[in-house]
């Protein structure tokens, strides 16, 4: 026992309790009655690779950001309900600030248009940021891993924070998605089933169900803004801006403007949305920069 210990603060030093943190949430989940499989595979996992070896700890640390974003959406499902109350979420105001600012014609927002204007040749061009948006944020952040890492760390932290600075405004300005407007007027139901939207459109053209089975699990329906989805390729804008020539940043550029585009055509967002998103992910990159060298001590450590 004496020599693992040693083996894990040889590894970890101070920080020998980082790989312990999923398993204190699976212990959590547990005392709440809401343990499932997947929190026992990720606490297993982490531990695992986390103590093992070298290389094995450099990837816990590499992914440890995107980690603790997993862990705080989990958890978001027990704090929503003490702040998304109906007296304090944004409906029918947020259609009115749309309006102010993007009205395209006599009491018509961007997704008003979208909803009326529309054809299964957008429907599924647009779905692909949507549905890739995860995979493709997971594989930049390997091949930053590989190719440039301490940028890779930036990414990385510029991801959580993103998300923390997103988690805080939910609860602090809850907001109604277009598409809930369009089905519930300004009433709020805090009961309100989530929704995949103008992307069930593209479930249905496919014959599938992927759309409406990944949003039917979104643990709060009044956290339109900012938009996340917005934020994931503005992180990469960002952080690449400086190392990125001309050649790569139109790239950056064109996947903003379709994930954007996207957000309000699917009816998910308004424009204001998309605008606080990329905002936020400015200020997430901002902060991750300025602390890249403790991030990277740490990682090296």
């Amino acid at each position: 026992m004496e020599r693992f210990g040693q083996h894990v603060v040889g590894l970890w030093g101070r920080w020998w309790f980082v790989p312990l943190i999923p398993t204190v949430h699976a212990g959590l989940m547990a005392a709440l009655g809401t343990l499932r499989p997947e929190h026992i595979l990720v606490a297993a996992g982490i531990a695992g690779l986390g103590f093992a070896s070298r290389p094995t700890r450099l990837l816990v640390a590499a992914v440890f950001p995107a980690l603790l974003v997993g862990l705080a959406y989990d958890l978001m499902r027990f704090v929503t309900p003490f702040f998304v109350r109906p007296g304090r979420v944004w409906g029918c105001e947020m259609r009115a600030i749309e309006l102010s600012l993007f009205s395209v014609g006599p009491n018509t927002t961007l997704p008003d248009f979208f909803h009326l204007h529309n054809a299964p040749v957008f429907d599924l061009l647009f779905a692909i940021p949507y549905a890739g948006f995860i995979y493709i944020a997971a594989l930049y952040a390997l091949y930053l891993f590989v190719r440039d890492r301490e940028r890779g760390y930036v990414y990385l932290w510029a991801f959580a924070i993103c998300h923390f600075i997103g988690f805080a405004i939910y609860m602090a300005v809850p907001a109604a998605p277009p598409w809930y407007i369009r089905a519930y007027g300004c009433v709020i139901d805090p009961t309100a089933a989530p929704s995949a939207a103008a992307l069930l459109r593209v479930d249905q053209f496919l014959g599938i169900h992927y759309f409406e089975g990944f949003y039917s699990r979104n643990p709060n329906v009044f956290g339109a803004m900012p938009s996340l989805h917005c934020a994931f390729p503005a992180l990469g804008l960002f952080s690449a801006w400086h190392a990125a020539g001309w050649r790569t940043r139109p790239i950056h550029l064109g996947y903003l403007a379709a994930m954007v585009l996207a957000s309000v055509y699917l009816d998910h967002h308004w424009l204001i949305d998309g605008i606080v998103g990329i905002a936020v992910a400015g200020i997430a990159v901002m902060i991750a920069t300025r602390l890249r060298r403790p991030f990277r001590a740490v990682a090296a450590a």
